[in-house]
């Protein structure tokens, strides 16, 4: 009760010192800290004449947050626009452009910059669950209250983190273009919200915010290695439907060219026009597509203390996204999320960086066991022509998965996504590569 009670008032603690620590210049922050001091030291106005030091400069930051009060209406005469790539990578800087004009008449002088994302406060239950990786050099008091995990939840919540920039003098009409960076600390959208630019008053002790709302949506991708050639991906399989069944409703067929009509034949696969021309009617014959046809299965069922080598599986999938883009097949992406999910790119399909954008995002599943997951592919497994799972654990129920792929004569390749080698080694004819979470661009290089 009393861990939940301090928590909501994190957000209350965070608000505030927000506010000080982006409304207060270095100057201001100084000689606040000063009239503490002196206001505490001269309480006794007849032992010290400190209190002479702290009324002053009580009067100063009362003129100085007056002026602000009434500086925050004031318009500034800047337009911003911001130029943001749609998409970035984890853990690699990202640039993007910030360009301001000063519309006004009068010059502008000590202004600053801040773009801010978009930030989500944790909720009790991510609170709750989440670990921290720096809890072995807590203090027992700071591992209870659990501050500094909340800040870190923050931190990935917002998504990157994005320093205050100084502006140069902006006289009329002058046009600036800032060159900005980021390093986004996850996967998924990374949501800009406003521009913000602080502009102090006279004395230099407060700053007023001036807000530019722009919102915009930048796509930041899982982090991709280079992988090692995999197995062979199989022989080519019969596909129903072809590769139209991807974009449209119904059967399809490949189509191969005109014959003489023959009893027996479908009246709609008539070529009407060219039965026209020659006097007697022609049909369309049509042959079946078979081609090469890949499934890569990503296991989103494990432990929440566990999240690091999820994310490490996300990349590992993302890497080999990649590596089977130089192919020419399709490839199944499948996993368990609030449903089961297969995405297809390929062929003129979805192209790679579509797959990368789902990956961008794909969630732990948030019900159900690996079963659910090992029954979707299975009833796929007919139309494939391989299948590659990157797994996080080799339990008997993804072992049984394994063995029935085998059964059904697919060649099966297993990537194992965590810390500890298996403990069982792999039955006869399967290829499994153990890839340690901290070492990927090590590990997938296996050859």
């Amino acid at each position: 009760m009393l861990r939940r009670l301090l928590f909501h008032q994190f957000g209350l603690i965070y608000r505030i010192s927000l506010w000080f620590s982006r409304h207060f210049s270095p100057l201001g922050h100084f000689l606040l800290g000063l009239l503490m001091i002196s206001a505490a030291f001269g309480a006794n106005t007849r032992a010290a004449a400190t209190y002479q030091l702290a009324a002053l400069l009580a009067a100063l930051f009362c003129l100085a947050l007056l002026w602000g009060f009434f500086g925050r209406h004031a318009k500034l005469a800047i337009t911003v626009e911001r130029l943001v790539p749609m998409h970035g990578t984890v853990d690699e800087p990202l640039r993007y452009q910030i360009t301001l004009r000063n519309t006004g008449t009068r010059i502008e002088r000590g202004l600053s910059l801040l773009d801010q994302l978009n930030v989500r406060f944790p909720e009790w239950g991510e609170f709750s669950t989440s670990a921290d990786p720096a809890r072995e050099r807590r203090n027992p008091f700071d591992r209870y209250v659990g501050f500094h995990r909340w800040q870190r939840l923050m931190r990935m919540n917002r998504g990157a983190n994005i320093v205050e920039r100084p502006l140069p003098d902006l006289p009329p009409g002058r046009r600036v273009t800032l060159a900005m960076d980021l390093t986004p600390l996850r996967r998924g959208r990374l949501q800009f919200a406003s521009v913000c630019i602080y502009r102090p008053e006279p004395f230099g002790l407060f700053r007023t915010r001036h807000l530019f709302p722009l919102p915009k949506v930048c796509c930041v991708l899982p982090r991709r290695y280079p992988v090692s050639p995999l197995p062979s991906a199989g022989g080519r399989s019969y596909q129903r439907g072809g590769v139209a069944l991807a974009n449209a409703v119904g059967e399809s067929e490949e189509f191969l060219s005109l014959r003489e009509f023959r009893r027996g034949d479908v009246p709609r696969n008539i070529h009407w026009r060219s039965s026209a021309k020659i006097g007697r009617l022609v049909v369309k014959e049509f042959q079946d597509e078979y081609f090469v046809r890949r499934a890569l299965v990503l296991d989103t069922f494990f432990d929440s203390s566990r999240s690091a080598e999820f994310e490490a599986a996300v990349s590992v999938a993302a890497s080999l996204v990649i590596k089977e883009s130089q192919r020419d097949s399709l490839l199944d992406l499948l996993f368990i999320e609030q449903q089961a999910q297969c995405f297809t790119a390929g062929r003129g399909l979805t192209g790679t960086v579509g797959l990368l954008e789902v990956l961008a995002g794909v969630r732990p599943a948030a019900s159900g066991t690996f079963e659910w997951l090992a029954q979707n592919v299975m009833h796929r497994a007919n139309a494939l022509s391989s299948i590659v799972c990157v797994l996080l654990d080799w339990d008997s129920h993804r072992q049984n998965l394994i063995a029935s792929l085998q059964a059904s004569g697919l060649p099966v390749i297993v990537l194992l996504v965590r810390e500890q080698p298996p403990e069982q080694p792999p039955g006869q004819g399967i290829f499994l590569r153990h890839l340690r979470p901290g070492h990927l661009a090590k590990d997938l290089l296996w050859n």
